[in-house]
């Protein structure tokens, strides 16, 4: 298998597009684990999914390797949409969902997949199978398991292959600017799985070892209890606490199997939130962020209403709001904005013959953009401040030390 082009060439440019886009589309992005990735040799990245295609993308802005992507096989629909996917390294795979007659092809590909790896080579699976916007981490699929079997169980590979466990958490859902966790996992390797057991039985017990990976790191929302009090607790923590995804854990764990002093303190902090429909949390919201926060809407509106409003409303008409919505408008964006902003450098250099003047109306239009999500942090807690205060002491009762 020889370097493509994309790995040679295409891949640094376009991970970098993706970060800046990351950097503009999310609050934030949280990443941890980084001393986990091997620094060289075969990976499998095995990732939960819980957003889509957006998924991909998140990893691929912070992962520095070239990925080959395992993706569903019913969106290689047709020769040119194929090509261009191939392109991207992106590969085809076949679940029950797309018909058992499609399973033959899957051959191909865990061929292609075990000579990427003879070539030190990084794939990239999402071991639920399918994607749906939820916290908690759903069942396994084997695929991941029969890829590792494989590799392990292969000459020239054999031990150096190990499994990365990723995870991807956010703090919600069609929605920009939210704040995006991911985390990369200790490693899975091959003496960490008996080898001297049946097939069936390695696939069992890798699910049940990548699981445990997973699962420390998602979320997992009850259902038998106060369900929406725990969503609103997750999305809340995760957005406005930078140890949000561990505290959302701990309150979830709280308000359903808790003491009853804990729990009755963590479905108050959920109710009042809800009541007040509080998004936003600063424990010292000031007087000059306020009014820095008042004077930034503005000028965003100004120069950033046309590409998000109309990749928003694309969005909208493409995917009717499914699981599909954040991925397609983070594309659209990653397309149209820097077209936009080429448009306005021309506009502002063609009404004012300025070169330093449309310099820094390209660099006012970034920095407002950025600068969007912390204004209206800045005046809703500050229009809310006495709220802030008892949320403050909320976090310190339920949390202690872990709110500070």
């Amino acid at each position: 298998m020889q370097q493509s082009l994309f790995k040679n060439i295409i891949h640094p440019f376009f991970r970098i597009w993706i970060k800046c886009t990351s950097y503009f589309f999310f609050e934030k992005v949280i990443v941890t684990g980084k001393d986990n990735i091997p620094s060289s040799g075969p990976v499998i990245l095995a990732c939960n999914h819980p957003d889509s295609f957006l998924d991909a993308l998140l990893i691929t802005a912070y992962y520095k390797r070239p990925i080959y992507y395992l993706a569903r096989g019913d969106v290689f629909s047709s020769k040119f949409i194929s090509s261009i996917l191939h392109f991207l390294n992106i590969i085809p795979i076949y679940r029950k969902e797309e018909g058992v007659i499609h399973f033959p092809k899957n051959e191909s590909t865990f061929t292609f997949c075990i000579e990427a790896f003879k070539e030190n080579g990084t794939v990239l699976i999402f071991s639920e199978g399918g994607s749906e916007n939820k916290w908690e981490l759903r069942q396994l699929r084997k695929g991941t398991a029969r890829l590792a079997y494989d590799a392990w169980h292969n000459i020239e590979i054999g031990t150096k292959l190990e499994i990365l466990p990723v995870a991807i958490v956010y703090s919600a859902w069609m929605q920009l600017n939210t704040v995006a966790n991911l985390t990369f996992i200790e490693t899975i390797t091959a003496k960490d799985i008996p080898d001297n057991i049946e097939h069936g039985l390695f696939l069992r017990k890798f699910n049940e070892s990548l699981k445990n990976s997973l699962s420390q790191k998602c979320l997992i929302i009850s259902r038998e209890t106060h369900e929406e009090l725990q969503k609103i607790l997750t999305s809340f923590l995760i957005k406005n606490k930078r140890n949000g995804r561990i505290l959302a854990a701990k309150a979830v764990e709280n308000i359903s199997n808790g003491s009853e002093t804990i729990k009755e303190k963590t479905t108050l902090f959920a109710n009042y939130l809800k009541t007040h429909n509080l998004q936003f949390y600063s424990p010292q919201p000031s007087l000059i962020s306020f009014i820095i926060g008042v004077l930034i809407i503005p000028i965003v509106y100004i120069l950033n209403f046309l590409p998000y409003y109309l990749c928003k409303y694309l969005t909208k008409q493409l995917t009717h709001l499914n699981e599909f919505y954040d991925s397609v408008l983070f594309c659209l964006l990653l397309f149209f904005y820097p077209i936009y902003l080429i448009g306005l450098f021309f506009i502002g250099l063609w009404l004012s013959h300025s070169l330093l003047f449309s310099v820094n109306l390209i660099i006012l239009t970034l920095l407002t953009a950025k600068l969007n999500e912390w204004a209206k942090r800045n005046i809703n807690c500050f229009i809310n401040k006495e709220k802030m205060a008892i949320i403050s002491v909320m976090l310190h009762e339920i949390f202690e030390k872990d709110s500070d």
